[in-house]
């Protein structure tokens, strides 16, 4: 059986998880540098080696400390998600897609959502115990209610439900290709 050419709409889809790849390491970059900058004027500010007019003038950027972690873990949780879909998509450009590792690939991807999930929740509980404990927002950001996602979790149980179907038939097809 000979494989067939894919789509256009996969080369699309190749060519846009491409971008999105390189937008989140520019991000990831550019947060990373935030972080570091601001844990510096964090360090200058608790040993006070910064004047205290300056300092209440970069409290917002002290702030940032505390979220940028993170937002960096979020990043990673996605550039996780689109390496793991740039992976599969390479498969399907093959002209194989049914192979084992796209259902290990499909776990992962179901993890990563699972954590970023919990991040999120983390920052919305940072945020909620700044506004108990210490009156402001950190770096702007104000938590209204709980958001519990039920969609992405939906997601997640899904993925891993597909998964388990694709290693299954991947099983079947390679017990097929070994009978006579």
């Amino acid at each position: 059986m000979e494989a067939s050419k894919p789509g256009p709409m996969i080369g699309g889809l190749k060519w846009l998880l491409d971008i999105v790849w390189y937008l989140l390491w520019a991000v990831l970059f550019i947060s990373a540098v935030g972080f570091l900058g601001a844990t510096l004027v964090f360090g200058l500010q608790l040993f006070g080696w910064i004047p205290e007019s300056a300092a209440n003038s970069l409290r917002s950027v002290v702030d940032l400390v505390i979220l940028l972690p993170l937002v960096v873990a979020e990043i990673l949780a996605l550039l996780v998600i689109v390496h793991r879909l740039r992976l599969i998509v390479r498969t399907l450009i093959a002209g194989d897609p049914f192979v084992p590792e796209n259902a290990g690939h499909l776990r992962v991807i179901a993890a990563a959502i699972a954590v970023y999930q919990v991040v999120r929740y983390a920052a919305q509980g940072l945020v909620a115990i700044s506004l108990a404990v210490f009156g402001y927002r950190i770096g702007g950001v104000e938590l209204s209610q709980f958001d519990l996602n039920l969609g992405s979790w939906f997601a997640v149980a899904a993925l891993l439900v597909l998964s388990e179907v694709l290693r299954e038939g991947a099983r079947m097809r390679q017990e097929q290709k070994l009978t006579i």
